[in-house]
């Protein structure tokens, strides 16, 4: 089964450890909902499957498989990374939907160009500028074709991003508060859109922190707290909670109703 792999990841900084013995796995096919308050480890786990993590020393411990059921990387082992390893799995196999989607692309350069860059790059996918922003999401492709990152509104930057990653050939997306300062109708879509991306096949990691919007789309919800995983459910099980951390959560959340 193709599929991302992380175990055992330790992330410090200094003296301070920011995630400690966090492993996940995330299939092709399913989407996963890694929430928790803010500083629980949630993005610095994702960035860490990039090779992205900035602080010092950085990860100590873990160990990172991408397996696609074609290629098999190894690009962590015993907490040693692999420069080699995180430069082929990085767009390639893994793709970054950053919370900021607009400032995560190049503003010189139209959403055409950008996507033509990308085809040409070892492992892209094939396609069409037109077919990849359609399959992203968004309607009449062809007028965002010659538009620049600056004259997008959020939810189609955000799309913008999730046709890169499709164009770059990414089986496994790994989406960072996708939806944050979106309108709630333009949330829906985003998210919808990345069920059926789950449905057609690729591995979706959504990092959120609205319960709501995650059990909504998710097969399964992994609870971090204090750089821990603290709690693993299934979307109608949030209401049986039994970690603090996780039933904190629900608590602090409209309309998650009371639990038993």
């Amino acid at each position: 089964m193709p599929e991302l792999r992380l175990t055992g990841l330790r992330i410090q900084a200094g003296p301070r450890t920011l995630v400690d013995g966090v492993g996940l796995v995330l299939g092709r096919g399913e989407l996963v909902g890694l929430v928790g308050e803010s500083g629980s480890g949630k993005t610095m786990t994702a960035r860490a499957c990039l090779g992205l993590v900035e602080a010092r020393p950085g990860i100590v411990a873990g160990d990172l498989v991408v397996d696609t059921g074609e290629e098999r990387v190894v690009a962590l082992r015993s907490g040693v990374a692999s420069a080699e390893a995180f430069g082929a799995v990085r767009g390639r196999f893994v793709g970054w939907l950053p919370q900021q989607a607009r400032e995560s692309m190049d503003p010189l350069r139209t959403l055409g160009r950008q996507l033509r860059d990308v085809a040409r790059l070892p492992g892209a996918a094939s396609g069409s500028p037109e077919e990849w922003l359609a399959r992203a999401g968004l309607p009449s492709p062809a007028t965002f074709v010659g538009r620049y990152p600056h004259e997008l509104s959020g939810g189609q930057a955000q799309r913008a991003t999730v046709a890169l990653a499709l164009a770059r050939g990414s089986r496994f997306l790994l989406a960072d508060e996708p939806t944050t300062g979106l309108d709630p109708t333009v949330q829906v879509g985003v998210l919808d859109r990345l069920r059926e991306l789950a449905d057609e096949g690729h591995g979706v990691l959504l990092i959120s922190h609205d319960l709501r919007q995650v059990q909504r789309v998710a097969d399964r919800i992994l609870v971090m707290h204090g750089g821990r995983l603290v709690e693993e459910l299934r979307p109608g099980e949030l209401l049986a909670a039994r970690s603090p951390a996780a039933r904190a959560l629900v608590d602090a959340t409209p309309g998650m109703g009371a639990r038993p």
